[in-house]
């Protein structure tokens, strides 16, 4: 009869939350170059969600006033 194998240790939660982030490519919505008239507008607008008292991440905070910018200039055409 063969000796029977122990599984390797199962990584931490750590280990996995490091390895996940290793694996997923983190896309930019924002351009690097931005025009002064839509930096402002998303500053306007970022400050207005943080005002407004949600809890999100930075990140997300940042993406959601970058998604109405574009609103806001795709109606104002």
């Amino acid at each position: 009869m063969a000796p029977k194998r122990k599984k390797p240790p199962a990584p931490t939660l750590e280990q996995e939350a490091k390895s996940f982030i290793k694996s997923k490519e983190i896309t930019k919505s924002v351009p690097e170059k931005l025009s002064p008239q839509r930096e402002l507008i998303a500053a306007s607008v970022l400050a207005g969600l943080l005002a407004s008292g949600g809890k999100m991440r930075a990140e997300e905070l940042v993406e959601e006033a970058y998604r109405y910018v574009d609103l806001l200039l795709q109606y104002n055409k």
